[in-house]
């Protein structure tokens, strides 16, 4: 039986950026809420919302929580591990359902298109990607989700496309959204701390495709070891029509691309622009994904979807090429969090002296072997610059224990400059930001502007 969404009482926990476009979207719906966040200032920000109006901030042991009917989590809240938290408990005491913002998105904009893109890493320019391709194209729609525009924030016209980036996190809560393409780009050891296990964020992940039809589409990069081990056992559930997606080799079945040239079910489609923002195999994976889910949820042609490719500019921190001077160029890699993602920008440049450190994550950089040949220098920075250091050592990797970014930049030029030979800054950490930042883009932001200082005073 379809909720009736306008009688729903619904509570809101965690007030950050979804949070808040959670309170403006039930506030124009006007249906009944209560709100609340362990946050103080963004507690205040709510207040500001409902223009001073407290009545609706309740804190969790206002009995109304055990009333409400639907709950919208953020996505960043404990489920499970490393353990629920109170809220959750709450809701489950009570049998009170648990979503995010994107499936209550979906339950009052059910009829448009919609795309999502999940995968441990290259979600957001696959995302930005699409929806670039789309615009190129005239067809109206909204680039929303984990990229960092709140889903609700954003008012769709019938004909829009919605094209989402999903984390595991937000996959976690949501039931009914139904993507007419569902992308799956790669699984590595990520969130582990969040899911419990690598088997529970596959299984996770794998949500994407669970309300899929026989119209729809499954595109699946096959390329990655954690997919081979578990692809058979996918396919043989997925309800949908299964686009696979590869770079390195020409494949007589799905989307591929080898030496610059995209196929089709192994014939010819043509030659893929490759700009500067979409450097690498990786981009390639991320490009064969694009172009199969704009063609199958559009009628915009194979030509046009490539062409639009040329003026894609990219988005900060992926390996974003700040700029040059003299013999160095400075490249901004700051999302790269974990290992698997530095391993994008290890592989496509040369001469490299490499900033690195933060936050580390499972297994660290214990990958670092195969592209030895190509660090000059590590440049070491964080909580975890110890950790790094011990695997450098090990592999006979030079290496500084540098503390803090303004350091490693200093060095790093510094020692970079004194070398004839056409080098790289890379910022590339390998490692979360949050020991030392608010976020990735903050750590990004900095090295790119101590970048852009270094190159005006060398004009």
């Amino acid at each position: 039986m379809k909720k009736d969404l306008s009688h729903t009482f619904y509570g809101v926990f965690g007030l950050g950026l979804s949070g808040l476009a959670t309170l403006s979207f039930l506030l124009d719906k006007k249906v009944k809420f209560i709100a609340y966040d362990d946050n103080q200032a963004n507690l205040k920000k709510a207040e500001d919302l409902l223009n001073g109006n407290k009545d609706s901030l309740c804190d969790l042991d206002d009995d109304q929580w055990s009333q409400i009917e639907c709950l919208i989590l953020s996505p960043g809240i404990p489920l499970y591990f490393p353990e629920p938290h109170k809220i959750v408990k709450i809701a489950r005491k009570y049998n009170i359902e648990i979503i995010c913002d994107i499936e209550l998105f979906y339950r009052y904009f059910p009829n448009n298109i919609y795309i999502g893109i999940t995968g441990t890493n290259g979600k957001s320019t696959t995302t930005a990607l699409i929806g670039h391709i789309l615009k190129a194209n005239n067809i109206p729609c909204k680039v929303v989700g984990n990229i960092g525009i709140p889903i609700l924030s954003v008012s769709p016209e019938k004909d829009d496309i919605i094209v989402i980036e999903v984390s595991s996190y937000q996959l976690d809560l949501i039931e009914t959204v139904r993507f007419n393409a569902a992308i799956l780009l790669n699984i590595t050891k990520d969130h582990v701390e969040r899911h419990g296990s690598l088997e529970n964020y596959t299984k996770t992940k794998y949500k994407i495709f669970q309300t899929q039809t026989k119209v729809d589409s499954s595109i699946i990069d096959i390329d990655h070891s954690l997919f081979r081990n578990t692809l058979e056992s996918l396919m043989g559930s997925l309800k949908s029509r299964l686009i696979k997606i590869t770079a390195g080799h020409r494949s007589k079945d799905g989307i591929s691309i080898l030496d610059g040239v995209l196929y089709q079910d192994g014939i010819k489609v043509d030659v893929i622009p490759q700009p500067d923002s979409l450097l690498g195999k990786h981009n390639q994976e991320n490009i064969a994904a694009a172009y199969a889910a704009v063609l199958s949820t559009t009628n915009i042609t194979k030509e046009k979807i490539l062409n639009s490719i040329f003026s894609f500019k990219g988005l900060p921190h992926r390996i974003e090429i700040v700029g040059k001077s003299g013999n160095l160029q400075f490249v901004n890699d700051s999302k790269a969090t974990n290992f698997e993602s530095t391993e994008n920008a290890l592989k496509i440049f040369d001469n490299i002296y490499w900033i690195a450190g933060g936050l580390p994550k499972e297994g660290g950089i214990e990958g670092i072997v195969p592209f030895k040949h190509k660090i000059i220098k590590a440049f070491l920075v964080g909580k975890g610059q110890e950790e790094f250091a011990s695997t450098l050592e090990k592999n006979s990797i030079p290496y500084t224990l540098c503390g803090v970014l303004d350091k490693a930049f200093e060095e790093a030029v510094s020692q970079a400059s004194a070398s004839s030979k056409a080098s790289i800054i890379l910022l590339s950490p390998a490692a979360a930001s949050l020991d030392q930042w608010k976020n990735f883009e903050e750590r990004g932001n900095y090295f790119a502007s101590l970048a852009k200082q270094y190159i005006d005073a060398h004009l």
